[in-house]
């Protein structure tokens, strides 16, 4: 019993400190899991509706909605 009574402050020091290490590490990984899934699901979703025909019939992102686009930068005359 004297190993215990020896070894019980250094014991009882970490054990806090590995309890918080412990739950700081569950809740970052739950937080990239989270990411991860809202990532793949918004990707998904974008996908579904880039495919999906408009209100026109035609499919996602037409040409026509590429011709108005205009061209960031640079010269207005090109």
């Amino acid at each position: 019993m004297e190993i215990i009574e020896q070894i019980w402050p250094y014991l009882a020091a970490l054990i806090p400190t590995v309890g918080v290490a412990f739950l700081f590490y569950w809740v970052v990984r739950y937080m990239i899991e989270a990411d991860r899934s809202e990532r793949k699901a918004l990707a998904k979703w974008n996908a579904e509706h880039q495919q999906a025909p408009d209100v026109k019939g035609n499919m996602g992102r037409s040409s026509h909605n590429k011709a108005q686009e205009r061209p960031r930068g640079g010269d207005a005359s090109s």
